[in-house]
């Protein structure tokens, strides 16, 4: 039994095979969507700028590099101090004088 007759006997249309029903040419037109998306789309605006912002005139800062010098920044002191590892030392049972 052809097509023809199936479709004749079922009262349906001739079916035809889609060629979109297979796996690689969805891929394929998925991938060409997205590359022209991606062409078209300007992704330069969306770029987030992650530079420190300008220091104020008059700070320590561009005093010091108008002169030619450099400053390094230091962490503050942590205000806990941390118990060294190991043993405590101890003290001698004869003190030494």
């Amino acid at each position: 039994m052809n097509a023809q007759q199936h479709a004749a006997r079922t009262g349906g249309s001739v079916i035809r095979p889609s060629i979109f029903r297979k796996p690689a040419v969805i891929a394929v037109i998925v991938a060409a969507v997205s590359i022209a998306t991606m062409l078209v789309v300007n992704h330069t605006n969306l770029v987030i700028d992650r530079r420190a912002p300008q220091t104020p005139p008059g700070t320590t800062f561009n005093t010091v590099n108008n002169v030619g010098g450099s400053v390094t920044p230091t962490l503050p002191e942590s205000a806990i101090k941390p118990t060294p590892p190991g043993p405590k030392p101890v003290e001698p049972a004869i003190p030494t004088k």
